[in-house]
């Protein structure tokens, strides 16, 4: 929605006088608060004993005008641990905002203070649909515990269009008081500024000012602490939403009136933009045969969109850019394959044509994502269904697809999308849907090794991984935009993580990486020194070669979070060890198995044949979410799983043992 053209000087004095009440209401930004000397004093959290840090004071001021929100925050330092917030990185989007104005101190205990002077620097997250997620990054100097830092900055939206801006009231720390304040646009024609809030009490709310201003102070806010394998954030932060509505959505009508109206009004856009049954059965004629299979004809069909470029995994491009590579607007799925380029929403729209002019009846899902809020229809709010998907039926078969997701093979799907709800679009306004569950057998990780062992204890061999269905499609998505040599790095130190430390791996083979459809295949040598430890002519080795990470999540006592895994998985292995000549098994560990519940469970045994002992391991966590009262029980399994990895295979010099 772009910007009226601000005119008048009477709504320009409008605005200088609605800054300067806010300037009284709420300290300036642009100046450091006052240090108290009891803040420097301050030896902990009274609130909140323990803590490692603490937010003493943070402000928040969004200017709807100018499109930009100031942040200014004080935290004290309690624990080395906590001297990690010296670390300071800014989340923004490269071409939406920009982070800029950055000043940083330190203050000591004794109250002299070091200025922030170095240069932050920019460091890329994540890069999505064409989008750069990035943070400036930072770092306050003589940082010790007892010490109070403080930074502040802005964050500058483009000012000629409107974005939905947010307070994000609560974070990692305990926030002892905090102050929020937005100021909406007060040009004429502009709609008015709504707010929702998320996982705040009921009576926290911001409330109008006299000047139109919206304010909020928070006092002794908790933490939001952080477990691995937690909910995503944005599911537990508290926090409040601003948004300018559509002029449309003003209308007094039911939250099911307002659905069927929006559904009803994409469902012609999409009807009318895949309404080129010419161009859609003679591209479909040229893919698929007439004897082929239901099943056969789906995965051809999504083969041939798969060829289509996919702009969204790309970088963002100026209309220069655009010009000089000729990329021309799609009208309709006509243009798509034509031109043999296309959006990822537009790609699902081709695809979406061609099953219907195959025959298939065939539609358009749109779903939330599992990475933030689920739907929810109360908040009449249509940018929560922002994942688009195909649903077809073919033989006695519901398929829900997403070709434009790009490196997801056929039945896959960005695991967000999975087990989340959203609306199937129709000319009567839409049925509710809700996308299928992804089972642990869709995303495997298959580890294979064959070493020899040497009498001093030391491994070396080949190891091969498969990174199987849902596995490897997430290692495409986030790294499609390295080299091989760049992706081999980022495998090779995955891989080196599941190994003893010490240990030395180096890829020597990289397949299927293009092939979405076949696992990514690595091959690689490996060496692990004191992987058995001598004792007497006796050697012990333990059962598993590679570590379980899940192992180090479930140590702590205790657990604030639900358990929440993006997707079910599951590991399988098979490792075989060459003996030492002259050696023998002498005693292998039990086989076991373990499963505490219907959706997890975990399995090994050790065998010998002849000089060789071959141990085989399968881990199972088939299910997504467990409330945190049963972390004790998932504490408990993986401390079993670790206790079965570790076992000891016994290994006995049979010369030795026998000239002794």
């Amino acid at each position: 929605m772009t910007r009226s053209v601000r005119t008048t000087l009477a709504l320009l004095l409008l605005s200088v006088a609605a800054y300067l009440a806010m300037l009284a209401a709420f300290p300036a930004v642009d100046d450091w608060q006052p240090i108290d000397p009891a803040d420097l004093a301050l030896k902990d959290n009274p609130k909140a004993p323990g803590a490692d840090a603490m937010i003493l004071y943070r402000e928040s001021t969004i200017d709807e005008h100018q499109a930009s929100d100031r942040e200014y925050f004080r935290i004290k330092i309690f624990t080395q641990t906590g001297t990690k917030n010296a670390d300071v990185e800014i989340p923004f989007i490269k071409g939406f905002d920009d982070i800029k104005d950055i000043r940083a101190r330190t203050i000591r205990p004794d109250g002299s203070i070091v200025d922030f002077e170095g240069k932050p620097f920019e460091k890329t997250v994540v890069k999505v649909s064409g989008m750069k997620y990035l943070t400036k990054t930072f770092t306050l100097a003589d940082v010790q515990p007892g010490c109070v830092i403080e930074y502040k900055y802005r964050d500058q939206y483009d000012s000629t269009r409107y974005l939905n801006t947010e307070w994000t009231v609560q974070g990692e720390l305990f926030t002892r008081l905090a102050r929020f304040a937005a100021k909406p646009d007060l040009d004429p024609g502009v709609l008015p500024l709504y707010f929702r809030t998320y996982h705040l009490p009921s009576t926290l709310i911001p409330q109008r000012q006299s000047n139109g201003w919206y304010a909020l102070e928070v006092h002794d806010m908790p933490g939001v602490e952080e477990e691995a394998f937690m909910p995503p954030e944005t599911t537990l932060k508290g926090r409040v939403e601003f948004y300018y509505p559509n002029r449309s959505d003003l209308q007094k009508e039911t939250v099911e009136q307002f659905w069927k109206r929006y559904v009803k009004s994409w469902n012609e856009y999409v009807e009318e933009y895949v309404n080129k049954k010419g161009a859609l059965i003679a591209d479909v004629s040229r893919t698929i045969s007439r004897d082929d299979d239901p099943e056969t004809k789906l995965r051809k069909i999504y083969a041939r969109v798969g060829q289509i470029r996919n702009l969204d995994i790309e970088e963002s491009k100026t209309e220069k850019e655009k010009t000089a590579e000729n990329i021309k607007l799609n009208m309709n799925v006509e243009d798509v394959l034509k031109h043999g380029y296309g959006s990822g929403a537009q790609i699902n729209y081709t695809f979406l044509g061609l099953l219907r002019a195959a025959g298939f009846d065939a539609g358009v899902v749109d779903v939330a994502s599992r990475t933030g809020e689920p739907f929810q229809p109360e908040l009449r709010d249509t940018r929560q269904l922002g994942e688009n998907l195909v649903s077809v039926h073919a033989g006695s078969k519901d398929y829900f697809l997403n070709p434009g997701a790009h490196f997801y093979g056929f039945g896959f799907l960005p695991w967000g999308q999975f087990s989340t709800s959203g609306i199937h679009l129709n000319k009567d306004g839409g049925t509710p849907a809700r996308t299928p569950d992804l089972s642990s057998t869709d995303s495997t990780i298959l580890r294979h090794a064959d070493l020899a062992m040497d009498e001093e204890g030391t491994v070396t061999g080949k190891v091969q991984v498969d990174f199987a269905g849902e596995q490897g499609a997430i290692w495409r998505n986030d790294h499609y935009n390295e080299d091989e040599a760049g992706r081999k790095k980022s495998l090779e130190n995955e891989i080196k993580g599941w190994l003893p430390n010490g240990s030395t791996f180096e890829i020597t083979a990289l397949t299927n990486w293009d092939n979405i459809e076949l696992p990514i295949h690595v091959e690689g040598t490996v060496k692990v020194t004191g992987f058995g430890t001598s004792a007497g002519h006796r050697i012990l080795v333990p059962a598993e070669l590679f570590q379980a990470t899940q192992k180090q999540a479930f140590q702590s006592q205790k657990r604030v979070n639900q358990i929440y895994f993006d997707y079910p998985f599951e590991e399988v292995d098979d490792l075989k060890v060459s003996l030492p000549s002259g050696f023998k098994p002498e005693a292998l560990p039990p086989a076991a198995a373990v499963k505490p519940g219907p959706t997890v469970f975990y399995e090994i045994a050790v065998e010998s044949k002849a000089d060789q002992v071959e141990v085989k391991r399968h881990l199972v966590i088939n299910a997504i979410s467990f409330v945190p009262k049963s972390y004790p029980a998932f504490r408990n399994f993986f401390n079993s799983v670790r206790t079965n990895d570790d076992a000891q295979i016994v290994l006995q010099n049979t010369q030795s043992a026998k000239n002794n």
